[in-house]
């Protein structure tokens, strides 16, 4: 007798699904060739989480490569607002550096939307992809206009949660429609 690793109900050996619940009896390891169909039922590795950290990772070296100091910059300017106890503006070294970093983050995010379109069936993520993509982008470019005395920075916060906030609106409007 066989029973069912999901109902516990007992089965006559042989039969292919429980009697009960309908559950497949017959185990992913011993399915015979013929059962599945045009590597049906095979499960293949999804490596773009590793290629999505590896972007991560040269964006960090690009980032430590432009701006050597970036730690110790960011730690000086913490420092002087704590004792001064006041937000202080970054450092234009600083500044860039944010740029830079969320700028290319957010087009990292571009091109995982083309690599999940071009080899992903299921292409739930590639709209979150390029949805974050494009706070990432504006980002950068509000910390670019802040930077250049443009906008303050109550107004880069204040664009950024309206946007992304419309974002989040748009994602959930077509994921409910599709």
């Amino acid at each position: 007798m066989i029973y069912c690793t999901k109902c516990g109900k007992e089965n006559v050996e042989g039969t292919k699904s429980c009697v009960n619940c309908g559950k497949s009896l017959i185990s992913e390891n011993h399915r015979k060739k013929e059962d599945t169909c045009f590597g049906e039922g095979v499960q293949r590795r999804n490596y773009l989480g590793l290629v999505s950290f590896g972007i991560f990772i040269i964006i960090v070296g690009i980032i430590f490569g432009n701006n050597p100091n970036v730690i110790s910059d960011f730690r000086l300017w913490i420092e002087q607002m704590v004792s001064e106890q006041f937000f202080t503006r970054p450092p234009v070294d600083l500044l860039n550096t944010a740029t830079l970093f969320f700028g290319l983050l957010g087009l990292s995010n571009f091109f995982m939307a083309v690599i999940r379109f071009m080899f992903e069936k299921v292409r739930r993520r590639v709209l979150t992809d390029i949805l974050s993509g494009v706070a990432l982008v504006l980002f950068a470019y509000l910390l670019h206009l802040y930077e250049g005395y443009v906008i303050t920075w109550q107004k880069v916060l204040a664009i950024e949660a309206i946007a992304c906030g419309l974002l989040i609106i748009l994602y959930s409007l077509v994921r409910y429609e599709f």
